[in-house]
């Protein structure tokens, strides 16, 4: 299991290497030393919260909107180890550390763009701790506001170059419903898409949503206004146990 002991060089850096595997495939991570990468590390590498469902047949392209620093990302490609992955990540404060994750995962891209529903300009909080950036002021984090310039997603990703994306993850601190609104086909043809949520009213409307081609077939509600879901195509759905497939070790 992972440690939350910084090493050495952890402490002088404010950054930390973690090895996630399984029994084939082993990837070193840097990540930050602090609360919010460790949250997210436990959420994704503990708690599975982007476990594979039953049934559905291996991705070809994975779409990770919200891409952080990567952890996500090593998760899809331990999962799913011949599959090409794209990450979106606009905050300037993760994506130099994207980048570095991005290689040693491997077929990994990068766009550092951030996606609304349509091409717009919105205030960015970018916090210290770049998991906690976001579009909404947080009252929790030390951010700085600055302007950023946001593209129209389902234009975007259909500029990419990949025919379809089997699993989309959007995990945007907030723009989840508009991004989900402008990406329609791209989204309904996914098998696998994960969505967390950020606000008691998102909850339903992405609901709403996804209801139309997609079933809600897990999730984790940590408070009123924060969550996890993951929905299945409505011909993909099984009902059998989900697997654990992963091990984690420091």
């Amino acid at each position: 299991m992972p440690s939350d002991a910084p090493s050495e060089s952890s402490r002088a850096g404010e950054l930390r290497t973690v090895v996630v595997g399984t029994d084939a495939r082993k990837i070193e991570l840097v990540i930050p030393d602090d609360e919010g990468a460790r949250f997210v590390f436990r959420e994704i590498f503990e708690r599975h919260c982007y476990k594979h469902a039953p049934r559905v047949p291996s991705p070809k392209a994975v779409l990770d909107i919200g891409g952080n620093i990567g952890l996500a990302a090593a998760y899809f490609r331990l999962l799913y180890p011949a599959a090409s992955i794209d990450c979106v990540e606009p905050d300037a404060g993760a994506l130099n550390l994207l980048r570095q994750n991005a290689a040693r995962i491997g077929n990994c891209r990068i766009h550092a763009i951030g996606l609304y529903e349509g091409d717009c300009e919105k205030t960015f909080y970018s916090a210290s701790q770049s998991v906690k950036s976001s579009l909404t002021k947080n009252p929790y984090a030390h951010a700085s506001p600055l302007r950023l310039r946001l593209y129209d997603a389902g234009a975007f990703v259909r500029g990419v170059g990949v025919e379809r994306f089997d699993v989309i993850k959007i995990d945007t601190e907030g723009a989840e419903v508009p991004i989900i609104r402008s990406l329609g086909e791209v989204l309904r043809r996914a098998a696998i898409v994960h969505i967390e949520f950020h606000s008691r009213e998102d909850r339903r409307a992405i609901d709403d949503l996804m209801n139309l081609t997609h079933c809600l077939c897990q999730g984790t509600v940590e408070s009123a206004h924060r969550g996890q879901f993951t929905y299945v195509a409505n011909d993909m759905v099984s009902y059998e146990a989900w697997e654990h497939p992963l091990l984690v070790e420091s």
